[in-house]
């Protein structure tokens, strides 16, 4: 049972998302999929940046560049979403796994 005091936050993996697109990129030479991935590669710049510092500065320099990194991949994902058919190999791929 989960604590309270204490909740459970959910620490989804980029490595596993990441892994997705770059699968498709190789099988598929698609610009969405190679465009997702730099999107990723951008956060995994931020994290490389941080590592190494005490919690508050990762916490601080998190927010400051990957939140809005995020809320642009989340925007781009969902207009890009929209525009893709629903049997397209990105899809397909990334609605089953």
């Amino acid at each position: 049972p989960a604590d309270p005091n204490h909740p459970i936050k959910e620490a989804a993996c980029w490595a596993h998302a990441r892994r997705k697109f770059y699968d498709i990129q190789v099988a598929t030479k698609s610009p969405l999929a190679e465009e997702a991935l730099q999107r990723i590669g951008d956060l995994y710049a931020v994290e490389e940046s941080v590592r190494g510092q005490p919690p508050d500065v990762r916490r601080r320099g998190r927010q400051a560049r990957a939140g809005p990194k995020l809320a642009d991949l989340h925007a781009w994902f969902i207009a890009t979403l929209k525009k893709v058919p629903k049997k397209s190999k990105i899809m397909t791929d990334k609605m089953m796994g």
